[in-house]
């Protein structure tokens, strides 16, 4: 399914979360490596640079510093998601180290994430081992209670539950959405409640899967140096949801509007308009005690 293959591939956002988490790091004197280079190298795809730089930051450092342990991290996400040349070997190697030589440290769990999610995400034509990726999920969940790598862990984990369009797994997999949103986490909120929206496409709940649409897309994270953000498909998705699944052509409406004076040049604009129309002449087939007719 698309929307699985979308959600599990998104194997940098446990790296962004922690790179945003990384200390300043002000430009050497002597024009050497710093980790805020060795990092905007890595986000520029310059993965031979930023290896480099990594490379000398933790020859440099004192073993177990924070620099140290940074250095082997972005060496380690090197690594994993550079292409081409990954060498998932060494990227294992790396993550072990961390979460062997500082198991307390915030870098840990995100090591830790990172190890199942090479378990997970596999070449093309194979299939991951599923009972021993949800475990290792699990364990994340049980070990970090509350950390974020914990929070992403927990998304991933439904996600895997959901994918398999059984009816058992998809009900405990709202149930757990269901609890990780009420305990009133900040974080992964979108993700929830698209993940919830898609469980209750399975479970065919119309009505309830809209709700969740709407709330996925009231959470959507924003990105403000991104110049592309838009949300045309959001309110058609939504529009036509709450016109055929669910009978709401007041809510209907409301999101064709939007799309129409937000997006005026948007391909989904005519046939918005076209809604629009068609729902008016259902309402007013309906008063009129007839059948509507195209």
């Amino acid at each position: 399914m698309k929307w699985v293959h979308s959600l599990l591939l998104v194997s940098g956002l446990a790296l962004a979360v922690a790179m945003g988490c990384a200390r300043p790091q002000k430009t050497a004197m002597d024009g050497g490596p710093t980790l805020d280079r060795a990092w905007q190298n890595f986000r520029l795809a310059e993965y031979d640079l930023a290896d480099k730089d990594f490379t000398a930051i933790l020859a440099a450092a004192p073993k177990g510093s924070e620099d140290y342990l940074r250095a082997t991290f972005g060496l380690a996400n090197v690594w994993n998601l550079r292409r081409p040349g990954e060498d998932l070997d060494k990227a294992r190697a790396y993550y072990g180290q961390i979460i062997s030589e500082a198991p307390a440290h915030d870098l840990a769990p995100w090591c830790e994430l990172a190890l199942v999610r090479l378990q997970h995400v596999v070449p093309v034509g194979k299939d991951p081992n599923y009972d021993v990726v949800r475990q290792g999920y699990r364990d994340i969940i049980a070990r970090h209670p509350g950390h974020l790598a914990a929070k992403e862990a927990t998304i991933y984990l439904n996600a895997t539950m959901i994918a398999t369009l059984d009816e058992a797994l998809t009900r405990q997999a709202v149930s757990n959405l269901t609890a990780f949103i009420a305990s009133g986490t900040k974080e992964f909120l979108g993700p929830a409640y698209s993940l919830l929206a898609v469980s209750y496409t399975t479970l065919k709940q119309p009505q309830l899967r809209l709700e969740s649409e709407i709330k996925a897309f009231e959470n959507v994270e924003i990105d403000p140096a991104n110049p592309f953000n838009e949300f045309a498909w959001a309110y058609w998705n939504i529009a036509t949801i709450a016109e055929f699944e669910v009978g709401d052509f007041d809510l209907a409406r409301q999101y064709y509007r939007k799309l129409i004076q937000e997006y005026p040049v948007d391909i989904r604009t005519f046939p918005s308009q076209q809604a629009l129309a068609r729902m008016d002449a259902v309402e007013q087939a309906l008063r009129e005690g007839r059948a509507y007719t195209p």
